[in-house]
């Protein structure tokens, strides 16, 4: 009867700290704490790849992901020598201030993200602006974008 109740005990202690960690192991708000209101993605030429985009000054690469707080905007640039208009794929609505279609060199359009989720951006290529004609080495890249909204 003894190491019944000792068993017992040490069960319900076990399930008790299990039930804390549970509750305490994940917090939805911490995303939020950390997330920025405010990004700046720029789409550049490279001669590898035709272009490329980078997240707030860091490393260009044709896929990229990043974060940002419920209400919070994303600024982006073309500095290609090629027009680029940028795709939703997926994730909820979006409010576009500008047109998404950025048709010369350093155009940009800025986008505001209402509702917390996941959004998935590409971006439709056109051909180079006349007059800057570059070579490129190897496949165009296909630009893909993951945002994540707390």
């Amino acid at each position: 009867m003894t190491r019944m109740l000792v068993v017992l005990a040490g069960f319900t202690v076990g399930a008790g700290l299990m039930a804390g960690v549970a509750m305490t192991g994940t917090n939805a708000g911490r995303g939020a704490a950390k997330a920025p209101s405010h990004s700046t993605i720029t789409i550049r030429h490279q001669m590898q790849g035709c272009h490329a985009w980078a997240v707030n000054g860091g490393a260009y690469r044709p896929t990229q992901r990043t974060t940002l707080a419920r209400g919070g905007t994303i600024t982006f640039v073309d500095n290609d020598v090629m027009p680029h208009k940028l795709v939703l794929k997926s994730g909820p609505a979006v409010r576009y201030h500008g047109t998404p279609a950025m048709r010369h060199m350093s155009a940009s359009v800025r986008v505001t993200f209402p509702k917390a989720g996941v959004y998935r951006f590409t971006t439709k290529a056109g051909e180079d602006y006349p007059g800057m004609a570059m070579k490129t080495i190897g496949e165009d890249n296909v630009l893909r974008l993951t945002v994540r909204v707390f």
